[in-house]
Order: C-alpha cells, then sequence, then structure tokens
C-alpha cells in the first residue's frame, strides 16, 4: 500500500495520523499475510522439515499475519506439538493500525489450532493510536518473554515474530554474535542457541 501510495505522489510521515498516511488505513487494521507472503512462509517448510532438532513447541505473536506464518512453515508439526499465541513477542505497537491485534476472541476462531490462553486481554492492551512503542518497552516484553521461555521444559522452540521486535531482541536484550544484529528480511528464518546466564545478582 505505501508503495501504491507514493506511486501516486502522496507524501506521509510514518508513525503520524495523517490523511495520506496507508499505515492508518482502518482497512489494514492487524493486516494478514498477502500470497507473496504465504509464499514466502510455504517455502520454509523443507528447510524447516530438514532440521535436525524439531520444534518441541511453536511460539506465534497473536498478531494476523504471524500466526499465518507460523501456521504455514510449520505446517507438519501442527496437531503435533503445541501452537501458543504469545503477547510479548509481538510487533511495535502504536499509530500503525497494521500493528494493532483484533480481539483475542476473534484470533482464537480464526485460528482454532493456536493456544491463546496466555491472552489475558480481550482488547488490545499495548496499541495506542496517538505514540509509538518505545525501543525500551519492546525490551520490556522481551524480557518478560525470556523469563516465560526460561522456565520452560521445552528444548528447541520456534518463534514466529516480526523484524522490528527481533532487531531489539538481538540488539537490545541479548549478548550475541554481530551476524545475528542485522535487519531480518521477510520471511527469513535464523537458528540460534539462546543459553541463559545469572548474573552476580542472580536475575
Amino acid at each position: 500500500m505505501a508503495d501504491m501510495y507514493s506511486s501516486q505522489g502522496k507524501e506521509w510521515t510514518q508513525f503520524k495520523k495523517s490523511p495520506n498516511n496507508p499505515y492508518i488505513l482502518p482497512e489494514i487494521v492487524d493486516a494478514p499475510l498477502t500470497q507473496k507472503g504465504r509464499n514466502q512462509a510455504r517455502a520454509l517448510q523443507p528447510i524447516i522439515q530438514s532440521l535436525e532438532n524439531q520444534p518441541e513447541m511453536v511460539v506465534l505473536s497473536s498478531q494476523c499475519r504471524a500466526l499465518q506464518t507460523g501456521i504455514i512453515a510449520f505446517e507438519h508439526l501442527v496437531n503435533e506439538v503445541p501452537f501458543v499465541a504469545h503477547e510479548m513477542v509481538r510487533e511495535q505497537a502504536g499509530v500503525h493500525v497494521c500493528d494493532m491485534r483484533r480481539p483475542r476472541s476473534q484470533q482464537a476462531l480464526d485460528f482454532p489450532i493456536v493456544n491463546f490462553s496466555l491472552i489475558e486481554e480481550e482488547e488490545d492492551q499495548l496499541f495506542h493510536e496517538d505514540r509509538r512503542e518505545t525501543k525500551l518497552e519492546i525490551g520490556e516484553r522481551i524480557y518478560l518473554f525470556l523469563k516465560w521461555l526460561e522456565q520452560r521444559n521445552e528444548t528447541h522452540v520456534a518463534v514466529t515474530s516480526h523484524s522490528g521486535w527481533l532487531m531489539t531482541l538481538f540488539n537490545g536484550s541479548v549478548k550475541c554474535d554481530n551476524s545475528l544484529k542485522e535487519w531480518f528480511q521477510t520471511g527469513e528464518l535464523r537458528t540460534v542457541k539462546l543459553e541463559f546466564v545469572n548474573n552476580e545478582q542472580g536475575n
């Protein structure tokens, strides 16, 4: 939609409410995957299936495009392992309605194979129409997610999230190789080994 608007000579300021901003149109609230996105997710199937260690759980952002991506990419694991929606792995929220979550009951109805029990609020509590979520706020969400993940019994976990969230994870929340700090392309898959280390304060 941004390309379409640009081709029409329309200009807008990103993350601002303005008549020409395509990212605030009600038609794209919690935007689903395009056909291109579905094809990209499907292209991951043979790569995932070739992994020596298959995921024991698939964690998905509670937004439509991530839910669809995870279900398509990990299709061979549907009904084999838990598919769990987690609010803390969502994309940076605010202003742009494509990053606004639909009501929990609607997501659960449309994605019945996904467990939404971790999401307590029916309506989106992270989204603000007048401001974008800060990197610090995303970092705090990531911390909560990692604390939750640390308590899990699974060893191999797949996470379907978003490029902005992943950039914050690898550039501000964990120590990692510089190659992981690069921007994630749409439909890109990376495998990492996550190690939890207690600091001197025992956190």
